[in-house]
């Protein structure tokens, strides 16, 4: 064993238990394993709504609550691993992959000729990597609604986008 696990990492491990605490731990398969437990909770909390707005607000939760659950993984896929070689295509596939997830069903008709997908994505990881590194990961659930906003904004403007932003935040405090 090289010492960067405590163990084997298997397809049911979805936490920070297997995982080193450093970011820098991790190694091209785990940034693989890491970056497929985000996508899977993404697009499990999609699959779930019919509205694009309500599936990319679950998204939105999803995500977040992902990087709740696995700090050290949020941390790798994050600024945070920037001092590795590698980090930078490494980021890149994660806002990629992520953003890829808003342009499939996004009503482009309505959009902001200035927003990209991209910038929408890389400020939401900037945000929730900077309450990680920071020690702030009691702040991320209360920051959920603002990102549900943030997200739809360029697509449906303010009211419509505060409005399905207050109804998620809505419906989740009822859940819990």
């Amino acid at each position: 064993m090289d010492g960067r696990r405590a163990r084997t990492l298997t397809g049911s491990d979805a936490n920070t238990n297997g995982w080193d605490e450093s970011p820098a731990a991790l190694g091209q398969g785990e940034f693989a394993f890491a970056l497929t437990g985000l996508e899977t909770a993404v697009l499990d909390a999609c699959a779930n709504e019919e509205e694009w707005p309500a599936q990319i607000a679950a998204a939105v939760y999803a995500g977040v609550d992902f990087a709740i659950a696995n700090p050290a993984v949020a941390r790798a896929l994050t600024l945070e691993a920037a001092a590795e070689a590698d980090y930078i295509p490494r980021y890149e596939r994660v806002i990629g992959r992520l953003s890829g997830f808003i342009q499939i069903k996004a009503p482009v008709e309505a959009r902001l000729p200035a927003s990209t997908d991209e910038a929408l994505v890389a400020g939401i990881v900037g945000l929730v990597g900077d309450h990680i590194r920071i020690g702030r990961v009691d702040r991320l659930a209360e920051l959920r609604p603002e990102l549900v906003l943030l997200t739809l904004l360029p697509y449906l403007g303010f009211r419509e986008a505060q409005r399905w932003a207050n109804q998620v935040a809505r419906s989740q405090t009822k859940d819990a």
